[in-house]
C-alpha cells in the first residue's frame, strides 16, 4: 500500500494541515503488511510462536501451508520445486526474528530500497524494526524481508495483518555513496572568506526566509508557507 500523508491517521491534525515535511515523509514509499497474523513470545532467551493449532512452540522456521506449497510447485521450474521460503524465522541472535512479506522486489538500475519502520505512525513497545539498504537492482528479484528485535518479555507480541509491519522506500545509490556523503563544515558566524569559516551573505538571506518568528509568520503570509511552496512545485512538475 502506498504510504499515506496522514501516516494512517497518526499525524496530529495541525501537523497534517501545516507540516509538509511530515506529510511528505509519511507518504514516501509503500507500507508492507504481514501475510498472516503473527503471535510471538519472548522470555529474554527463547522465542516462541503460536502455531496454526493455537499451541505455543519454540520458533525455528515457519512456512506457509500446503495449499501455497502446491501453488508454488505448480508454476516453479523443476529445480525450484520443493523449495520453501519461511515467512517467520528465528535468527542466530536471540530475540531477533525475520519476517518475509511474501513479496519479491526488484528495482531499476542504480536504485536500492530502504527497509524501515512505518514512518510517523508511532513506535510499538513490543518490537523494533531494523533498517536496511538493499541493492535490489543487482540482487533481484529479492525476497522482501524485515528483521525485528523483540522488546517485550513474558507477554504476547501480536502483529496483525491490518497494521503495516514496515515501510519500503526507493533510494538512488548516488544518495548514499561516498561522494554524496562527504561534506564541508563552516564554523562560526564570522563572514566567510575564501571558503573558510563563517556565514556568507547568501546564508544570512536564506536564514531570513526560513527562521522567521511565529508572530512574523502570522503578520506575513500565515502558516504553511513551506507546504504551499512544495505543493505548488509538485503540481507544476506534474503538468510538465
Amino acid at each position: 500500500m502506498r504510504g499515506d500523508k496522514s501516516a494512517l491517521g497518526s499525524l496530529p491534525a495541525a501537523a497534517f494541515q501545516y507540516c509538509e515535511a511530515m506529510r511528505s515523509a509519511s507518504a514516501f514509499g509503500w507500507y508492507i503488511f504481514p501475510v498472516v497474523p503473527i503471535a510471538l513470545r519472548w522470555d529474554g532467551s527463547e522465542t516462541l510462536h503460536r502455531n496454526a493449532q493455537g499451541r505455543w512452540e519454540p520458533l525455528t522456521s515457519v512456512f506457509f501451508d500446503e495449499e501455497f506449497n502446491d501453488y508454488w510447485d505448480t508454476y516453479a521450474p523443476d529445480d525450484f520445486k520443493g523449495w520453501r521460503i519461511p515467512y517467520l524465522s528465528s535468527l542466530f541472535v536471540p530475540g531477533i526474528v525475520q519476517v518475509w512479506s511474501g513479496l519479491f522486489v526488484s528495482t531499476e538500475q542504480d536504485w536500492s530500497i530502504m527497509v524501515r519502520a512505518p514512518v510517523n505512525t508511532g513506535p510499538t513497545s513490543s518490537y523494533y524494526c531494523y533498517e536496511g539498504l538493499i541493492e535490489v537492482d543487482q540482487f533481484k528479484p529479492c525476497p522482501l524481508f524485515v528483521n525485528i528485535r523483540l522488546l517485550a518479555t513474558d507477554r504476547d507480541i501480536l502483529i496483525p495483518r491490518e497494521r503495516p509491519l514496515f515501510q519500503v522506500q526507493p533510494v538512488h545509490r548516488q544518495a548514499y555513496d561516498e561522494g554524496t556523503m562527504s561534506y564541508t563544515e563552516f564554523e562560526g558566524l564570522r563572514p566567510r572568506l575564501d571558503g573558510v569559516a563563517g556565514m556568507s551573505l547568501a546564508d544570512w538571506e536564506g536564514l531570513r526566509r526560513t527562521s522567521r518568528s511565529v508572530q512574523a509568520v502570522r503578520d506575513a503570509a500565515g502558516f504553511g508557507g513551506y507546504g504551499a511552496h512544495v505543493r505548488r512545485r509538485g503540481k507544476t512538475e506534474g503538468e510538465k
